[in-house]
């Protein structure tokens, strides 16, 4: 295992991560053991929002989590929160996890045009490979690269995220970005996945922005 990932990494020093799903399609089929990095964002329709709208971001419960993030659609709502005040003035969070009807009825009662509901559907479980002290199959005190760590689960560096677009008046479903990542061989080397769910949001919103640039 060890010596694929070197292997892949020389492969892939002077490859860069690409926003472009197509232009990773051939990449994909190596699964996680790419050496490259990719991003897709997509969209349900082309909404634009105006930016003198009132918006709620939603607290979805019922959230996954991990080992070090007891609810991870927390940390969804304060990211896409903040990339949002990049762009619009009037942007509100939820404070307790809750339902898309309590949601709905909060942002009712806030005065918000739109309820956008966030939720993480995947989040990267591979954990870097580190020199560390383990016992063999003999119970010999061992010191290994890559070979100590526990496999009980499917490991996964993919990081998934989905917002939900929602006309508060209404309560009408208006649209859904969907964006996702996929480190590739980087995901044994370190963890970065609250900087790429920064990454995605960021790439989100310039898609809902009127004033930004979009890819």
């Amino acid at each position: 295992m060890l010596r694929i990932l070197l292997f892949s990494l020389i492969l892939g020093a002077s490859a860069c991560s690409s926003d472009s799903y197509f232009a990773n399609s051939s990449t994909n089929t190596l699964d996680s053991m790419s050496p490259v990095g990719s991003r897709q964002v997509s969209r349900e329709q082309q909404l634009v929002l105006a930016s003198q709208y009132h918006i709620l971001v939603g607290y979805a419960d019922e959230g996954l989590r991990s080992e070090e993030i007891p609810d991870l659609n927390r940390l969804a709502r304060d990211a896409l929160s903040r990339h949002l005040r990049r762009y619009f003035s009037h942007v509100q969070v939820a404070p307790e996890p809750q339902t898309l009807q309590q949601a709905l009825q909060l942002a009712a009662e806030r005065s918000a045009h739109l309820l956008l509901f966030p939720r993480i559907e995947n989040w990267p479980n591979i954990e870097p490979i580190r020199l560390r002290e383990c016992k063999d199959e003999d119970g010999n005190v061992i010191t290994s690269l890559g070979e100590c760590e526990q496999k009980e689960e499917a490991q996964s560096d993919e990081l998934v995220v989905v917002v939900a677009i929602y006309d508060v008046l209404s309560g009408k479903h208006l649209d859904s970005i969907h964006a996702r990542s996929r480190r590739g061989v980087a995901a044994y080397l370190y963890e970065d996945s609250k900087q790429e769910l920064e990454v995605l949001n960021d790439l989100m919103v310039r898609r809902l922005a009127p004033n930004s640039r979009r890819y």
